[in-house]
C-alpha cells in the first residue's frame, strides 16, 4: 500500500473511534453496565443507544447544511446536551405542534457551536516515550 492511502485510512479509522467515545463517554456517561436484565432487554437498550447517537447526527448534518460547515465541525458533546435539554422542556410543555418550530430555533442556536477546521494533515515521526524515572522500582517482597 501506499504511504498516503494508509495515512487515510488511519485517519478514517479515528473516526470511528471517535464515534464509538462520543457514544460510550458522552451518550451513556461512561456507564458500562445496561439496566435490562433479560436479552431483549439489552438489545432493545443498544438498538435505542444507536438510534438516538443517529438521531443527534442527522440533526448535527442538518445544522452543518445550514451554516455550511462539514458535519465534522458541529461539536458532538454541545449538540448533545443542548438537544437533551431542548428535548426535556419541549416535553413538559402541553402545546402540540412546537416540536418543529423548537427545531428550527434549535438549529439557529447551534451554529455558534462550530469548531475550528481540524488539522489532520500533521505528521509526527515515531518517538519511544520517556520513562517517568530513571531510578529502579522497589517491588514488594512476596510474603509466605
Amino acid at each position: 500500500y501506499k504511504a498516503d492511502e494508509v495515512f487515510a485510512l488511519y485517519h478514517e479509522r479515528w473516526e470511528i473511534e471517535l464515534a464509538y467515545g462520543e457514544m460510550k463517554t458522552d451518550m451513556l456517561r461512561q456507564t458500562m453496565t445496561l439496566r435490562s436484565q433479560q436479552p431483549q432487554g439489552v438489545k432493545q437498550e443498544l438498538w435505542a443507544t444507536l438510534l438516538m447517537y443517529n438521531l443527534i447526527r442527522l440533526e448535527i448534518t442538518r445544522i452543518a447544511d445550514e451554516a455550511k460547515v462539514q458535519p465534522c465541525r458541529i461539536s458532538f458533546i454541545t449538540a448533545l446536551r443542548y438537544i437533551v435539554d431542548e428535548w426535556l422542556w419541549s416535553s413538559s410543555s402541553r402545546t402540540p405542534g412546537a416540536i418543529p418550530g423548537k427545531l428550527k430555533a434549535m438549529r439557529q442556536n447551534i451554529r455558534r457551536f462550530v469548531l475550528p477546521p481540524r488539522r489532520s494533515e500533521r505528521r509526527y515521526p515515531r518517538e519511544v516515550r520517556m520513562t517517568k524515572t530513571h531510578y529502579p522500582i522497589k517491588k514488594k517482597a512476596a510474603q509466605a
